[in-house]
C-alpha cells in the first residue's frame, strides 16, 4: 500500500477543516467534527478539482470524528458525493457512529450517494485488486485436486 501524502488541500482554518491526503489512488477527506457551511463550501469546490486533478479513483469520507450531521448538511454532503462520482471517481462514506446512522435511517436520508464501510482499512481494502478468481483454491504449481 502506498504511503499516505497530504495534497496540500485543507479546508477552513478555523478547526472545522476538512484534510485531504491521498493514499494511492484514493483522496482520503477527513471530516472535522461538525461540518459547517463554509466547510461544504470548501468541499464543493477546491476538492472536486484537486480530486479531477489528481486522477484518483475513489474518495473517501473518513467522519469518525464527526460529532453530529443534520439531513441538510448530509445532503450537501451527499452532493459532493454525486459530484465525484460524475468525475469517474468511487464515493466511499465511513466511520459513521451508530447514533448518526439511526438519525440518518429514522429520518429517511437518502444514502445512495455513498458505499459505506464501517473503517477506512475495510474501504481501501475494497480499493485493492483482488485475486484472479482462477487463482483462488489451486495450489501453487498445480491444479486443484478432486
Amino acid at each position: 500500500m502506498a504511503e499516505p501524502r497530504s495534497d496540500g488541500w485543507v479546508g477552513e482554518a478555523d478547526g472545522g477543516a476538512a484534510v485531504a491526503t491521498r493514499i494511492g489512488r484514493a483522496l482520503i477527506v477527513t471530516l472535522p467534527r461538525e461540518l459547517s457551511d463554509a466547510t461544504l463550501a470548501s468541499l464543493r469546490g477546491g476538492m472536486l478539482e484537486r480530486l479531477r486533478a489528481s486522477r484518483a479513483r475513489a474518495i473517501v469520507f473518513e467522519a469518525s470524528g464527526l460529532d453530529i450531521i443534520d439531513a441538510h448538511e448530509f445532503a450537501d454532503l451527499s452532493a459532493v458525493a454525486r459530484t465525484a462520482a460524475w468525475l469517474g471517481v468511487r464515493p466511499l462514506l465511513v466511520g459513521l457512529s451508530a447514533g448518526i446512522v439511526g438519525y440518518l435511517v429514522n429520518a429517511g436520508v437518502d444514502t445512495s450517494a455513498f458505499e459505506a464501510h464501517g473503517t477506512l482499512e475495510d474501504a481501501l481494502a475494497t480499493l485493492s485488486p483482488a485475486p484472479a478468481d482462477d487463482d483462488a483454491g489451486a495450489p501453487p504449481g498445480g491444479e486443484a485436486s478432486p
